[in-house]
């Protein structure tokens, strides 16, 4: 007997009913939501579960007034959940389950479709990596609910931003994000919108965070999650690099060669000059808004 995927995962109701979580799944009071919650006590758009890597599973708190409580501790930043997790959400109390985890191999009926991608291709892509600075310092100083708020509504704006121009969150990571556009699906315009929308954002001051851009060919597919596109390539890990040389020059907001060629002059970019990225070859151009 084959063993069940473990990138499939639903949330068990207290009255037994399951559901699956797809890409994403959104919590919330609005009729909207994937899994709707009707009560005062919980927020119209409150959290969400994403999921990420080959069988990684998060909950991220989108600002809500009451919290979001894992095993009775409230979310302060996205968390990753585990088998058997207990959610709280105002008076509903909710258990993550994960097949493959903890001996639980069978998979909840359901008439949603689950689909694993195993074809591997690659893709042309915007890719952009967003991270709040000093965030544990911050947690410090302020009482713990008011920085879940501040936290998960960051979260919640730039996710926002991101999709509203076509893009995707792919990944969460604790107090950032990895997003990506494709493309050949995406005008340029809209990217540059959204770097905009976000150096705006930056200025407001309501959380320190800095982001870079880059674009250049990604593999998207293999071993996915029901739906969502897994990333990986050098461009990926390129990025990735490129946010801790930005913390190092102390930039805000830093734009790879390969993005800046792309965008044409649709975003004002000022040089930098040439800098290493770690485990990349050479010295590389790069740009700041």
């Amino acid at each position: 007997m084959s063993e069940t995927p473990a990138n499939i995962a639903w949330i068990e109701k207290p009255d037994g009913e399951r559901v699956v979580v797809g890409g994403n799944l959104a919590l919330g009071r609005t009729v909207g939501s994937d899994l709707v919650l009707p009560d005062e006590r919980v927020s119209r758009r409150h959290a969400i579960v994403h999921a990420q890597g080959q069988s990684e599973f998060w909950l991220v708190d989108h600002g809500s007034r009451n919290g979001t409580y894992v095993n009775d501790r409230r979310v302060l930043q996205p968390c990753r959940l585990r088998d058997g997790d207990r959610i709280r959400i105002g008076p509903f109390v909710l258990t993550f389950r994960q097949a493959g985890e903890s001996g639980v191999a069978s998979v909840p009926e359901t008439g949603s479709t689950v689909h694993t991608l195993v074809d591997m291709q690659s893709a042309p892509c915007w890719l952009l990596v967003a991270d709040v600075q000093g965030s544990t310092q911050l947690a410090q100083s302020v009482p713990p609910d008011a920085f879940a708020k501040l936290l998960g509504g960051w979260f919640k704006r730039c996710q926002k931003l991101v999709e509203t121009s076509g893009g995707t969150v792919n990944k969460y990571l604790g107090d950032g994000f990895l997003a990506f556009w494709r493309s050949a699906a995406t005008p340029v315009a809209a990217v540059s919108m959204t770097i905009r929308d976000l150096h705006q954002l930056q200025q407001a001051g309501r959380l320190p965070f800095r982001f870079v851009v880059h674009h250049g060919g990604v593999l998207l597919g293999g071993a996915g999650t029901m739906g969502e596109d897994s990333l990986s390539g050098p461009s990926v890990n390129f990025v990735f690099r490129l946010e801790k040389v930005a913390g190092t020059l102390g930039e805000p907001c830093v734009v790879s060669a390969a993005a800046a060629e792309q965008f044409e002059g649709a975003v004002q970019l000022r040089a930098l000059g040439a800098h290493p990225v770690p485990s990349f070859e050479g010295e590389h151009a790069l740009f700041g808004l």
